[in-house]
């Protein structure tokens, strides 16, 4: 039987860039385990800071509504929770959903200050 090696295929996944929207295994949740949509907001020697993507209705004061979710790879008004953030490891990431617009990127950074 013949196998056809396809480097670029859905076997090798990139690494994460900044401002994707990924679905990872992340820290966030009650038990410190949880898999839902993040947004990484930079690459750091340690790994990778995220952002947890939440549904519009749990949204408070610091979380940033996001505008294009066709583009986000969501189904249903979400925000970006800027309060809190993680460090995770390249190998918590499962599957890249999106990206963020110009628009919502700059939210984000002025939510942060």
């Amino acid at each position: 039987m013949k196998v056809n090696y396809k480097p670029t295929g859905t076997s090798r996944m990139g690494a994460p860039k900044q401002w994707e929207v990924w679905l990872a295994d992340t820290p966030f949740g009650e038990t410190g385990k949880k898999r839902c949509a993040v947004v990484v907001a930079k690459r750091t020697p340690a790994g990778y800071t995220i952002h947890e993507v939440i549904p519009m209705s749990l949204k408070g004061g610091k979380d940033v509504a996001i505008s294009d979710l066709i583009r986000a790879g969501q189904d249903r008004p979400v925000a970006v929770r800027t309060g809190t953030s993680a460090v995770i490891q390249n190998s918590a990431f499962v599957q890249k959903m999106g990206s963020l617009t110009e628009a919502d990127i700059s939210k984000i950074i002025t939510s942060k200050q």
